[in-house]
């Protein structure tokens, strides 16, 4: 599906040239996955997100003990193995010199700071626990997960970064503990947030479970 833009009336007319569309019914523009979003830098609130996931993408569920009460409590995570990332043509990190840099591994996104509306509404819906949150780690807000039991933030740097934690597997049986979920989301997933590889990656993919989003 396309990545909506922020087309002015006076720009219609260019963007239309460029292979922007209107959607008369949600009243936005958008791009086609088939186009590149470099032609649309304009358009992109890139002060926003740095990162551009196109649909199919994923929400990835597992558990874990709440640092506070100790209960099993869920936590989730955006993921995708076809997003873009904004970055310097040029290591002299000239401002006019931007591109959307396509990635094609896996990821779990860690920490985000912005997530696109759409997005965060479909989340909501099936997962009320994740939600803005104040972190003393980074000493800022986030989106992330709070225990199901105490409402306790479960930072994500125990969930991402630390071996064998919710989404940063190390064996098998851990990647095989996860649950991932296509959101059936109209448009590109932009986002704010950390990226991180795994050498298990394929197998996330292959052996994590599979559950449609509407039998959540």
């Amino acid at each position: 599906m396309p990545l909506k833009i922020d087309v002015p009336f006076k720009d219609k007319d260019e963007a239309k040239a460029r292979g922007a569309f209107w959607e008369a019914e949600l009243k936005t523009w958008y791009v086609p996955n088939h186009k590149k979003y470099d032609d649309f830098l304009q358009w992109i609130n890139s002060d926003d997100f740095s990162i551009i996931a196109q649909t199919p993408f994923y929400i990835a569920k597992n558990q874990r003990k709440c640092w506070r009460c100790s209960e099993l409590t869920t936590v989730v995570s955006l993921a995708s193995n076809r997003f873009f990332e904004l970055d310097y043509l040029n290591e002299g990190g000239n401002d006019e010199a931007i591109a959307w840099f396509p990635q094609n591994y896996f990821t779990f996104f860690s920490s985000p700071t912005y997530i696109n509306k759409e997005t965060i509404d479909l989340i909501s819906q099936k997962f009320p626990f994740y939600k803005l949150g104040f972190s003393k780690t980074i000493n800022g807000k986030y989106w992330a997960n709070h225990c199901e039991k105490c409402n306790s933030l479960q930072g994500d740097f125990f969930n991402h970064n630390e071996p064998g934690g919710a989404f940063s597997p190390m064996s098998i049986e851990e990647c095989q503990q996860i649950t991932l979920m296509e959101v059936p989301a109209k448009f590109d997933l932009a986002i704010q947030a950390g990226t991180g590889w795994s050498s298990l990656n394929e197998e996330i993919i292959e052996l994590s479970k599979r559950v449609k989003w509407d039998d959540i």
